[in-house]
Formats: C-alpha cells, structure tokens, sequence
C-alpha cells in the first residue's frame, strides 16, 4: 500500500477540523445523515448513494474522502466485496485517509488501497502521474475549498480518466441557491466559521467548467446539492 504526498497546505479550519474523533463519532450523523437530508435537501441515501455506486468502477480514485462512507457502502454489496478492486484515496489531511481506508478493507479485505495526501487545486503528484482509473469520485468536496481556483481539479485531474472513465461527485451550492431561510442562514454561518468556502458557488460556474474539460456532462440540482457526472475528457 502506497502513502505519498504532496508539500502540506497551510493549516485551516476546512482542513483540520477532520479529525479521528469528528470522523469517528460526528460526521456521518451530522454531515450525511443531518445536513444533506434536512439542510442542503438533497438525501444520502435515496440519492446520493446509488449515484455514486452507478460509475463506480475496480479501478476508482476518490477525492476528499471523509470516512470512506460512500466507498464503503458500494462495496458491502456482494457481488463487490469479494471482488478485487483497486482504489486510491485522496486527500489534504492524513486522518481522513487512515479513516477511509480501513472501512473499505473492513468491508472489501481482498481491496488494493492506496492513499495518498494532496491538495486538488495542484497538479497531481508524481505517484499519480502514470495511473489510470476508470472513476474517479468527488463528493462533498468543492465546498470545503477556498479560492476561485478550486474548479481547476478538473482540468488537473481529468487526464488521470480513461477514454470511457466517469468523473461524478456532489457539492453544496452557495447562497443564491438557497431554498429556505434556514439553509441560506445555515450556509452563511458555515462560510463565516471557514467550514465551508461556497458562498459564491453557482451552478453556472461548476458547468461551465465541466464542459470546458469534458465533451459530455451531466447536472442535476437536488435542493442545494448538485450533483454530476462528465465522461469523455477533452485532450488538448
């Protein structure tokens, strides 16, 4: 099992605030059973689910990895957990990493795990550089990141699909696609704390970027959630 990384980001809130004990004990509770259902209106089982299991593939890469949750949900399916897959983690923070990785070898022990620590918005680091993956999956992950040059990810990593791969992945939208005053204050509060950088996201901006990288995509609003899929990646 491989661990590489990349030089480490500076320290933030978005990153640190993923610990053992918050993987551990408060995000899957709070973060998928919680805030997806009843504040971004967007539920992780009856929809987020069975999005990510329809384009995962044995040859994955996932992308902000949290608990590992959604991989391991796809795995726990029999005719998955004593398949060989193989699946690489990325991530800013080591924790998250560790977490994900054994509940995936929890539920798939005959699973190639590898991990490896970076940062989205840069170039993919050199264990990555040759490495092909049929899927690649970003969850939950766009709104935890700061800066205007966050939807960069798909062009830095789109070369790592292959011609038939699937990149699919889910984000909170900011402010202006609030659908109540609860979650339009919700996601104030979370962009005032630095839990989240979203409060300009749009739509727009996330398909705009998609197309300019990808020759097929597909967007689906679910209350704040979007959620997409892109497929043929563009070579320039």
């Amino acid at each position: 099992m491989l661990t590489t990384s990349q030089t480490p980001p500076k320290p933030g809130l978005y990153t640190t605030i993923y610990t053992p004990t918050f993987l551990s004990i408060i995000y899957d509770v709070v973060v998928l059973r919680f805030n997806l259902r009843y504040m971004w209106r967007c539920r992780t089982d009856t929809v987020l689910e069975p999005f990510f299991a329809e384009s995962f593939s044995r040859r994955h890469l996932d992308i902000g990895v949290a608990t590992g949750y959604f991989l391991a949900v796809a795995l726990s399916r029999p005719f998955r957990a004593q398949a060989k897959h193989s699946i690489t983690l990325v991530d800013l923070n080591p924790s998250p990493l560790e977490a994900a990785k054994g509940r995936i070898l929890s539920k798939a022990p005959n699973a190639i795990v590898e991990t490896v620590v970076a940062d989205v918005t840069q170039p993919p680091p050199e264990a990555l550089q040759n490495s092909v993956f049929d899927s690649i999956s970003m969850f939950n992950l766009f709104h935890c990141i700061p800066g205007n040059e966050k939807l960069e990810a798909f062009r830095l990593y789109k070369d790592l699909l292959s011609d038939r791969g699937v990149l699919t992945g889910c984000t909170v939208l900011g402010g202006s696609h609030a659908t109540n005053w609860t979650n339009y204050l919700y996601v104030k509060l979370y962009n005032r704390l630095g839990i989240f950088h979203n409060w300009n996201d749009t739509k727009e901006d996330f398909v705009h970027a998609l197309e300019e990288n990808f020759e097929e995509v597909e967007t689906t609003l679910v209350g704040m959630t979007l959620l997409f899929r892109a497929t043929k990646p563009r070579k320039f």
